[in-house]
């Protein structure tokens, strides 16, 4: 059983750090996007994010000869993404309004700190911890999705959103880089 928690756990410190910061701005396109066509965009977030998944495992699994220990340097990117977040902190982002299309390519196209964190939890996990992290990423993206169909709603949360993902991203980042490493056994 502690292992099924480790996994849930990981799976989802995993899931949330690198997604968290995509919240604000999928609230921003669903508050653009005409009503009617929300569940595609919805849709079209979620499809991307399998996408993201999906390249991890992958990964993962074509590169179980090289040693895990390896994958740790995957850890310079998260830590690569938290020195240009803490850079670009004050910046204001600009929603534009979208399609589902784009959505799902700006999903898959800026999900790069997605796939370096997710693949050294795919490459270090057996067959049953790899579901329990992938059910972890379905419920997850769930909430992510309920969560930015919210902000959608209201200017306020949103607003607030945005700002708290900015300011909290660096750090975030850097916690990501030390779960792949921890992952990785390197720590």
């Amino acid at each position: 059983m502690p292992s099924v928690a480790a996994a849930l756990i990981a799976g989802s410190l995993a899931f949330v750090g690198a997604t968290v910061d995509d919240l604000a701005g999928l609230g921003a396109q669903l508050a653009l996007t005409e009503p009617r066509h929300r569940p595609r965009v919805r849709r079209a977030q979620a499809s991307g994010v399998a996408v993201l998944a999906a390249v991890a495992v992958v990964l993962g699994e074509s590169l179980r000869s090289v040693p895990l220990a390896w994958f740790g340097a995957l850890a310079v990117f998260p830590l690569a993404f938290a020195v240009r977040a803490w850079s670009t902190r004050h910046r204001g982002a600009t929603a534009r309004r979208r399609g589902a299309l784009a959505t799902a390519f700006v999903t898959v196209s800026t999900g790069g700190d997605a796939v370096a964190v997710w693949t050294p939890l795919v490459r270090g996990s057996d067959g049953s911890r790899l579901v329990t992290v992938l059910a972890a990423f379905v419920v997850w993206e769930l909430i992510v999705l309920a969560t930015a169909d919210v902000l959608s709603r209201h200017e306020r949360p949103r607003r607030w959103a945005g700002v708290a993902t900015a300011r909290g991203r660096p750090g975030l980042y850097v916690a990501l880089a030390a779960l792949v490493l921890v992952e990785c056994h390197v720590l």
